[in-house]
Parts: structure tokens; sequence; C-alpha cells
């Protein structure tokens, strides 16, 4: 068939065949042998002969088979080129690619040669130096000079071991460039790679971060896919990220955090990483973090101490200025605060130099995530010191419970449980308690509510209640008002609730008695009156603070700092889970006698006060919020939540302190009242028959009054007798005087 289709397509034989056709004679010849009859008769017995017809018909049969043949073939050629060209095109893009790193490679090896080259000189000199020892000697000399140097040992063909962090450079095989996640012409084309389920190798992943550059959108999609595979290797794997070091910024390295072995489930198979993951990494249990900020915070009582007024105060203003950019840019970062004291080496010689710094506390130290940059060696020129810490919220204890309700008790809401911190007369819900926000509210309702701010229940149908003790059986009352704002460089964090109470009204501002050993050198917290002060007013080289929360109790401490800024990780879930909590401006305080934390795990809520020298006024300076991974306690401010509450203060109990003696004396005069109620009942049987006996005495007194009229009328008569015998008298006188003077 081939040979048929040659012939065909054969310039020469197509210009025989149109002779032939053309020329008289053969067309005479052609007629004539057509018009003869014997060659008809031929013709004719051959078309009628079955033999012949069963070959022309396999001829046909075996033209049509060619036929299909050369069709597959010719669509076999096409899709060949096809492939041929695309494979090609690809090829030629990859060549493109790792045209800069084959010229770095290059030069690196020129480089190399060079060495190699100088390295050689030197050992045929020291090789003729030393032909005149012995041959013991000489072997020994010879085993010395080609000894390969301790910088070299790991440049070419080591394998990086799982969890190292330190930089080896991996062969390069010859793969390397026709790899497809490297020859990939597009960033579709590796998200079908990844959908396919292939991953790229630690080698290749690194290759790729040198082509496509660390930040790219390859990257990110492949780094993504490799974490999610690194988390389903095993239950206990909570949370992974891609991450680099400042000295290898092209190696990609995974920081694996797990759950404590406390936390494993006795089902759960030992975690062992080394198996089960391929790729370099790091691995941290949660909540496990260096011991350097705990290390400093010992040394030190005070970031204030070596502080003048004015390097403070620009401490203050940096803070404020960078940390809600530092918070958004930078997802691990947990904590920032501020120190008197930097530390330097913690790993190998530390040393803790007295230098005003800011400190920043992440997750895991020296490794940064491959979509972020480091962190600047210093902001506003105050240098930086990097920390291993987390901030967490204080949630989950026990209690009893009390009626009347008081003041540092335990509370609970949704799921978790706390302190109640306060009471507040609102002009509109009546007598409240303050607590924080993550204390009541469950985590999945925070995370759809934090966004609005303010928020006032009921709202959409949610009502939540507020038990004490946190138990879910004894209602104290409901949430009527939360605050979840994160704050600004120059306004105020705050996560707060507010909740109505309706059952076991306070009666005092009295704390509940202790329970365990006090860790306060105060016995009791005292006031006449409520006082308050905003952070603007503390200081800071002499104030001490004390508190009573529902676990820890009596507690004092001493402030460290008063523009903080926090954010708990969602690498690091100790407590609240999918919400998580961003305050700035927040007051640090570690705990000051005893070596005991100045809180813990439950007090979120519990006042914090300030104590003058002689113990005998306290004025409230803010409410726990929650405490670091290095021993400090995060406190928020009050003056900024009674504002954003409108409430001018805290309530006060003068007042009902009054009114409680007057109801005693109330009560006491109404037993006074009862008991001559009784008297007087006694009395009136007497009135009744002393009413009889006046009766009778009336009717003896008109008896004695008619007596006296008779009397009357005889002294009349008698005065009328008198009358007349003074008239006799005076005539007896006049007789006489006749009688003793006669007339003549």
């Amino acid at each position: 068939m081939t040979t048929m289709v040659q012939a065909i397509e054969n310039p020469s034989l197509e210009r025989n065949w149109t002779s032939a056709i053309e020329n008289p004679s053969l067309e005479r010849n052609w007629t004539s042998a057509i018009e003869n009859p014997s060659l008809e008769r031929n013709w004719t017995s051959a078309i009628e002969n079955p033999s012949l017809e069963r070959n022309w018909t396999s001829l046909l049969d075996m033209r049509e088979a060619d036929q299909m043949k050369l069709s597959r073939a010719l669509k076999t050629r096409e899709e060949g080129n096809k492939l041929y060209f695309s494979s090609s095109k690809m090829f030629f893009l990859s060549v493109l690619k790792m045209r800069p790193v084959l010229k770095k490679r290059e030069g690196e090896l020129k480089k190399r040669e060079e060495e190699l080259e100088k390295r050689k000189i030197e050992l045929e000199k020291r090789e003729g130096d030393l032909k005149g020892d012995m041959d013991g000697k000489t072997h020994k000399g010879m085993a010395e000079v080609f000894e390969m140097p301790e910088a070299d040992s790991g440049s070419l063909g080591s394998r990086r071991t799982a969890g190292d962090a330190t930089e080896i450079n991996e062969s390069r095989d010859d793969d390397v460039v026709l790899d497809p996640f490297l020859c990939s012409g597009s960033l579709t084309d590796i998200r079908e790679l990844i959908e396919s389920g292939k991953l790229p190798s630690q080698k290749i992943l690194d290759e790729m971060c040198k082509v496509y550059e660390r930040k790219s959108q390859e990257i990110a999609i492949t780094c993504k896919a490799i974490v999610e595979h690194i988390k389903s290797k095993h239950a206990g794997i909570v949370h992974v990220w891609a991450a680099y070091t400042i000295q290898n910024p092209h190696k990609i390295i995974f920081v694996v955090i797990v759950k404590d072995k406390s936390e494993n489930d006795d089902r759960t198979e030992p975690l062992s990483l080394d198996k089960l993951i391929t790729y370099s990494f790091v691995n941290q249990y949660v909540g496990e973090f260096s011991s350097e900020g705990s290390e400093v915070i010992k040394k030190h009582t005070s970031a204030s101490e070596g502080f003048d007024e004015e390097s403070y105060q620009k401490l203050q203003s940096c803070i404020s200025k960078h940390s809600e950019d530092l918070m958004k840019k930078h997802k691990y970062l947990s904590i920032i605060s501020a120190c008197s004291n930097r530390s330097k080496g913690f790993d190998e010689s530390w040393e803790l130099v007295p230098e005003k710094c800011i400190v920043l506390y992440v997750q895991k130290k020296s490794y940064i995530p491959i979509d972020e940059e480091p962190f600047k060696t210093n902001y506003d020129d105050i240098p930086v010191d990097v920390r291993e810490g987390a901030f967490i919220p204080y949630g989950h204890t026990a209690g009893e419970k009390l009626d009347p309700v008081r003041m540092g008790c335990q509370i609970g809401g949704d799921s978790f449980s706390g302190t109640l911190g306060c009471f507040i007369d609102h002009p509109q819900y009546g007598v409240c308690g303050l607590t924080c926000a993550h204390v009541l509210l469950h985590s999945l309702k925070l995370k759809r509510l934090k966004s609005l701010g303010m928020v006032k229940w009921p709202l959409h149908g949610m009502s939540t209640n507020v038990y004490q003790p946190a138990d879910n059986q004894s209602v104290l009352g409901n949430v009527v008002q939360l605050i979840c704002k994160k704050g600004t460089g120059n306004t105020c964090g705050m996560d707060v609730a507010l909740f109505r109470i309706t059952d076991r009204q306070p009666k005092t501002a009295n704390f509940p008695d202790a329970t365990a050993i006090s860790g306060s050198s105060f016995q009791t917290i005292n006031y006449d009156s409520w006082r308050m002060c905003d952070t603007g007013m503390l200081n800071l080289t002499q104030d001490r603070v004390v508190k009573f929360g529902s676990t820890t109790e009596l507690r004092d401490g001493k402030i460290i700092f008063d523009a903080m800024g926090v954010k708990e990780l969602e690498s690091c879930p100790l407590f609240s889970g999918c919400a998580t909590i961003t305050l700035f401006n927040q007051i640090e305080v570690k705990d000051h006698t005893h070596g005991l934390p100045f809180a813990d795990r439950g007090d979120s809520g519990a006042l914090v006060f300030v104590v003058d020298d002689n113990n005998s006024q306290h004025t409230c300076i803010g409410i726990v919020e929650g405490g670091t991974t290095y021993g400090t306690v995060v406190v928020t401010p009050i003056v900024p939540i009674l504002e954003e509450l409108n409430v001018p203060c805290l309530k006060s109990f003068e007042t009902e302190i009054n009114l409680s003696h007057i109801h005693d004396n109330i009560n006491n005069l109404k037993a006074h009242i009862n008991i001559v109620e009784s008297g007087v009942q006694g009395m009136h049987g007497d009135i009744q028959g002393l009413h009889g006996d006046i009766q009778g005495m009336q009717g003896e007194m008109q008896t004695v009054r008619q007596d006296i009229q008779n009397v009357n009328s005889n002294v009349q008569a008698i005065g009328s007798a008198f009358q007349g015998v003074q008239t006799l008298s005076s005539d007896i006188q006049i007789i006489k005087q006749h009688l003793l003077n006669p007339r003549p």
C-alpha cells in the first residue's frame, strides 16, 4: 500500500501515465482491444469466473484495511506531533525558568572549581614536603591532607533529618529540572497537579521557592496543600504552618503544633512525627514555650526600672503607634510589651543587658511564616527583643452558691466560667454584674458577634443565662450587653459582658471568705467608697495591686507596663478556640510575693485594685482579662469600660449600708410598738371599769352640786344674818355711847 501511494505521488510516474494515456497509437490499440470479440469473450468469461470474483473481493477488502491502517497512522503522527510540540514548549519554558538558577549554580561550580584547584596546588606542595618521611607517617600525613574541611562536609549528597532547623544543601538530581512542579507553565497547572494527589518533595519545594519566589501564589497553594497533608497524618497535630529562617530564606520548614502528651487519647497511637512527616519540620507542644520570657520576668520587678519619664513615654508612644499594624501583619505575634532588660543568646550563653526595648512574643521564635517579612531590628530607634510566649484568656474553675451574691464569686454561662467582677447601677437594666465576655458566651457566639463591637440582648432570639456557681443549675441573671473591641493604638480594647441580676441581689461590697492559704500580703480589700483611676495616674515604680478571683482568691502583684497589646493565637488553642481575642493598651501585672501567679484560669473578670502604702485605701484600675505563658497577667482598664457602658461609676454600697441600719432601727421600733400595743389593750379593760366608776361619780357629783347649792343658799342667808348682826352691833355701840355720855 505504501508502494502504491509512493508510486501515485511520484512525478515521473505521473508523467508516464499521462503520456501513455495521450498516445494515439496506444489509444487505437486500446480501442481495437476493446472492440475485439475474442477479447470481449475473454473479459466476459473472466468476469463471470467465480474464482476471479473472490480474488477481486479479497483485493477490495485488503485495500480497505490498508486505508484504515493509513488513517490510524496519520492520526497517530498528528497526536505525536502535538505531544512533541507541547513537551518541547514545556521543556523550553522550564529551561527559561531554570536559566537563572543554572547560571547561579554554574557560578557556584566555577567558584568551587577554583577553590578545588587552589586546594590541589596546596596538596601537591604539601605532598612534596612530605616525600622524605617514612611510609606510615607519609600515609598519615596524606590522610590528613585529603580530609575534607568541616565547612564542606554537608555540601553534597547529605540529607536533612526531620525536625532539624539548620541549613543543609541537598544534592541536585538530573530530574529536578524536568519535575512537573518546576516545569509547570502556570498556576493552573500546579493546582491540577495538587488536585490529582501529587505533592513535591522537600528538595523540589526548596527549588520552587527559588524559581517562583517565596511569597508567590505558586508557593502559597503548594505549602497549603502540604500543611493539610501533614495535619491529616495524626489527630494529635492541631496546627501547622510553613516558615523560613533569616539564615536561609529559600529553605521551607514546617512548624507543627501537637497536643500535649497528657491530652492524647489512650486509644491513639503514640505520636512519632519522624515517621509520619517527610518534610523538614520543627514541632512544639500546645502551650509549651521557651522559658526565656519567664526567666527575664524573674530577673526584674518592673519595666519602669531604669526608665526616666521621657524614655518611658517614648516607649508608650512607639507601641501605641505600631502595635495595631504589627498585629495585623504578623499572624503568630501574640503580645507586644516593653522591658528595661534585653535578652541575648538565651539558647547559648545567655546575657541580660540593661537596655530599653520593645518585646514581641511569638508562637515560635526564629521561624517566620512564608508570606511575612521579619520584624525590624528597631522601631523609632527603639531596639526589638523577640521571645516566645502567648496570651491566654483565664476561664474554668469551681465555686459554691452564695446568697446574697458577692463580688469575686464564680459565675458561668454557655460553657466556661470566670469571676464576677463588680456591680453596676445601670439606668436601664437596674442592678447588673460585670465580667469578661469570653466567660459567659461560647466562642462560636463570640465569633459571630465580635464584628458588631457592641451588642444588646436579646439579639436575634439569642438569650444567655448567667449561673452562680457555674453548674448550670442556679440562675443568677441574664446577659444584657456585650462589648468586644480590640481598640487602636490610642484607645483601649475590651472584652466585657454586662448581665442583669434577677436573683440573690447583692447587699454588700464584701468578697467571699478565702478558702485556701492566701497568696497575698493583704488580709482583705478595704474601702470606704468606690474609687477609680485611669492608667495615666498610675505610678509604675511604686504602685502595688491586689485582686480577689474565684480561683486564686487574694493575690497581690506589681504593674510592669500599661500599654501592652495582646492577641490570642489560633495555633495555641488553650481556651476559646475559634474566636480569637485581640486587645490593645492593656495593663501588664506580675506576681509580687510568694512566687504564686497573680491570677490563673477562672479569674477572668476579677477587679484589680491599687493599694496605698498603709493598705487603708484601694482604688480600682481594671478587670483581669487573661494571662501570658511566661507568667504575667493582662488587665483591661476600668475607666474606658464604664465610658462605653455610659455609667459614671461602680455601684456604691454606702447607701445600702445606711438603709440597712435604718431598717434594723425600724424593726426595733416595731417591736417596742407591739409591746406598747399589748399594754394598751390591757389598759383598755381598766378604762372601761373606770368609765363606770366615773359615771357613778358623776351622779354623786350632781348630789354634791345640789348640796353645794344648798350650802350656798345657807351661806347667803348667813351673810344676810351677818349683815343684820353688824347693824345690830352698830346700834349697840351707839346705845353704849349714849349710856356712857348722857346728854345734859
